[in-house]
């Protein structure tokens, strides 16, 4: 998952961030931790600032926040529940609980 990250990073600088950390806030399994420190790292590695990294992650964690947003509003909470139950839940981690 690491490498992965790093890749993504290096191949899209800020524009990797951005999706990451958006990808983040959407399905938590992948560890915000990981993508700052290695864009911090970044800072010092490549021409990348630390604002424009912090800018990036901010508007990508914006950005994710109103997707699950978005999801919340249009889906009732039942619904979404029924969808947890199903197959889609243990794909995405997700518990009944969780959306409670």
């Amino acid at each position: 998952m690491e490498n992965l990250i790093i890749e993504i990073m290096n191949e899209w600088g800020y524009l990797g961030i951005f999706f990451l950390i958006m990808l983040e806030n959407v399905f938590p399994p992948i560890p915000s931790e990981v993508i700052l420190t290695f864009g911090g790292f970044m800072t010092i590695d490549s021409n990348m600032t630390i604002v424009g990294v912090i800018i990036a992650s901010t508007i990508g964690s914006l950005i994710g926040a109103f997707i699950l947003y978005s999801i919340g509003k249009i889906f009732h909470v039942d619904t979404l529940i029924k969808i947890v139950k199903s197959k889609y839940g243990k794909l995405l981690r997700i518990k009944p609980k969780d959306i409670k």
